[in-house]
């Protein structure tokens, strides 16, 4: 990569001129250098950063895009719930595809998935070349749509794809509304037993916080740090009803939170997920998108620029969640998440090569300086302007070109594939 403006997110924040050299799918040097390359991409005009990582998805969902807008999240459950039950292995592996393409013409290098049928979800990882934390999710058989047991399934998925180097496997649970201590206990000791992580809906609303409280006299938080589920492995998605002594617990717990912005925004969880606090506290916090239903897209740019005017506007505090801060979110942050901070999250040497290349070209981002580069990349660049996209040293998008698969065919198989859902 010749010619960007390296916006490192390294310690330091540094801010470089100068190129990116990728040697063996790690970045083998950062800022000047001497060698040469079978690939040389032209940055010039541009930012050159650490892909995104977003860390709540349900990526197959794509499929379900525009079905169910407009309604909360106890009525977009059932409808999802309802057409969740006629999905297919094929359609898990198109849906998932197609989110795939969408994310890495956006930046997003790395994501982290709740759903079933994650080997399908992992197939379309590799095909894409992404980078897929994919957690089988796991509930009570009476309230799941997935053939067989979800336990047994999250077993059999995490065993089978251990050691892939793109797709990393964990355990999943819905949440407490769906899955009793018996299934939390079980999906724990999976993930135990396989040394991997947990992924899981938290305190996402009122009515979850309050009718958990009604059946156990325990906040969902409280009840998991109760029953031992809280600790190092757990990614909890939203957390945005929470109390200071519930986001002392995660810290203490070294809980990380996945704020979905958009999602609960468009879904009307009322309340605003205190992430300055989090931050304050120690909590570690990542950027997700949430589902394609109930955010539509996939475009991290579109979280980051959210999750700074929502917490803006609802602490009357411009200074509340820089633009800074909302860039960590959605890189090093989401790494300290996954506790993979030494491998991906920044542009450093010997760290993987997950880079994405932002054009400051645009009408929209101009005019440009170098000082205001990370302000642009929050709140005026689009997931459109990204031009690149590279995942452990493969380029899998240049000059907006998806280089993986034929973004056209996928399209087109999506498209059919969603006709013959709801046609049935």
């Amino acid at each position: 990569m010749r010619g960007g403006i390296i916006v490192t997110q390294d310690a330091e924040r540094r801010r470089l001129s100068g190129d990116v050299l990728v040697e063996g799918g790690r970045i083998a040097a950062v800022g000047t250098t001497d060698g040469s390359a079978d690939d040389v991409l032209d940055c010039t005009g541009c930012a050159v950063l650490p892909g995104f990582i977003n860390l709540h998805n349900h990526v197959a969902n794509t499929l379900l895009r525009g079905v169910a807008d407009d309604m909360p999240l106890e009525e977009m459950l059932p409808k999802a719930a309802s057409i969740d039950a006629k999905l297919t292995r094929r359609d898990v592996q198109i849906g998932a595809l197609l989110g795939c393409v969408e994310m890495i013409r956006s930046g997003t290098t790395s994501f982290q998935d709740l759903f079933y049928w994650e080997d399908e979800v992992a197939r379309a990882v590799r095909e894409s070349g992404m980078r897929g934390f994919l957690s089988w999710v796991t509930l009570d058989e009476s309230k799941t749509t997935q053939q067989g047991s979800p336990l047994k399934n999250a077993d059999a998925f995490v065993a089978k794809q251990k050691g892939d180097p793109l797709v990393t496997p964990s355990v999943g649970v819905q949440g407490v509304y769906a899955a009793s201590e018996e299934t939390f206990r079980k999906a724990k000791e999976i993930a135990d037993r396989h040394d991997v992580r947990m992924h899981m809906h938290l305190s996402e609303t009122r009515g979850e916080v309050e009718g958990h409280r009604a059946a156990t006299g325990l906040r969902p938080i409280d009840w998991l740090e109760k029953i031992g589920l809280l600790g190092p492995r757990v990614t909890a998605a939203h957390c945005v009803w929470t109390t200071m002594n519930e986001l002392r617990s995660l810290a203490r717990h070294d809980v990380s939170v996945a704020h979905c912005p958009v999602s609960n925004m468009k879904l009307a969880s009322g309340g605003v997920a205190p992430v300055p606090e989090m931050l304050q506290e120690g909590v570690v916090v990542g950027l997700g998108t949430d589902s394609p239903i109930s955010n539509n897209a996939m475009d991290v740019f579109g979280d980051m620029k959210t999750a700074a005017l929502l917490h803006k506007a609802a602490r009357w505090d411009a200074r509340a969640m820089p633009a800074q801060t909302v860039l960590d979110l959605a890189t090093i942050g989401g790494a300290r998440s996954l506790h993979l901070e030494a491998e991906i999250g920044s542009v450093e040497v010997g760290k993987r090569a997950d880079l994405a290349v932002v054009s400051l070209r645009g009408a929209h981002t101009t005019p440009f300086y170098p000082e205001s580069v990370i302000s642009h990349l929050v709140y005026s660049c689009r997931g459109g302007d990204v031009q690149a996209t590279v995942v452990d040293g493969q380029v899998l998008m240049a000059d907006r070109i998806v280089r993986t698969v034929d973004e056209a065919d996928v399209v087109s198989r999506a498209q059919e594939t969603a006709r013959e859902l709801f046609e049935a």
